[in-house]
């Protein structure tokens, strides 16, 4: 991968659970990991209307180097955070030549 590509800065941020409280409750919450630059690429946005309130969604393919972490993440567990805005992860990510070098992940706003 060339790294004229890797332009954008993104933080990986990681669902983790949170040190027990003095109730004992265990809480969880999303932890800020890892920063790393990636190619942000949108590919398409559409307007939803939900409750009478218009939002708008985009869809977006982010490429990275190769993190392991990174690979055996899903949705519920990783999420991406770029220029203000909150991605989750659609399915898998994807080892583009099967070496270990580089991965593709699709990638939707949180709404």
């Amino acid at each position: 991968m060339r790294s004229g590509r890797l332009r954008h800065l993104v933080t990986l941020e990681w669902y983790q659970k949170l040190p027990r409280t003095d109730s004992g409750a265990t809480p969880t919450d999303w932890v800020a990991g890892a920063a790393v630059w990636a190619s942000v690429e949108p590919l398409s946005g559409r307007l939803l209307l939900a409750a009478q309130e218009a939002q708008a969604e985009t869809s977006a393919k982010v490429r990275m180097r190769w993190r392991s972490d990174v690979a055996a993440a899903t949705g519920k567990t990783l999420r991406l955070h770029h220029n203000g805005l909150i991605y989750r992860i659609e399915g898998r990510p994807l080892d583009i030549d099967g070496r270990r070098r580089e991965l593709e992940i699709m990638v939707h706003e949180w709404v």
